[in-house]
């Protein structure tokens, strides 16, 4: 993952996350096939981006880590006609957006599926398509 103010150079090629130490576990899960997020012991808030406090009660307990099931709903989406470098080109029109999963976070990510089927609050599923960087992408689920 990015900190603050860094950027990755896409221009020529898939942007690599820059991982840090409290999004380990996570990018681990990823790798696995498995969507994992925080939650703080405290007050059971759901934590994501990963974090070393609870930025909700900063009660002061390590979040602890939880397996989602990946399902969600579209929160907000947009159809890339013209994408930002030629990396996407040949994938154009192709679907971001942000996913509000059951267990209560969001996640941006790709959703698969044609432009016109996307809709907010239409269900998702997450997937972890073989890929040169992997990434969790969400799927429409069937009506």
């Amino acid at each position: 993952m990015l900190e603050q103010g860094e950027f990755a150079d896409y221009t020529e090629s898939f942007p690599v996350p820059r991982v840090t130490q409290d999004a380990l576990p996570y990018w681990a899960g990823v790798k696995q096939g498995r969507l994992l997020f925080q939650r703080c012991p405290a007050c059971r808030g759901a934590i994501f981006p990963p974090r070393s406090i609870c930025p909700m009660c900063d009660a002061g307990a390590a979040p602890v880590w939880e397996q989602s099931a990946g399902a969600g709903s579209i929160y907000s989406f947009s159809v890339v006609h013209r994408p930002p470098s030629k990396v996407w080109q040949s994938s154009a029109p192709y679907t971001i957006g942000l996913v509000r999963l059951d267990e209560d976070w969001f996640l941006f990510a790709e959703i698969e599926g044609r432009p016109e089927d996307m809709a907010i609050d239409r269900r998702v599923q997450v997937g972890f398509p073989e890929r040169e960087v992997p990434l969790p992408v969400f799927r429409l689920a069937l009506p």
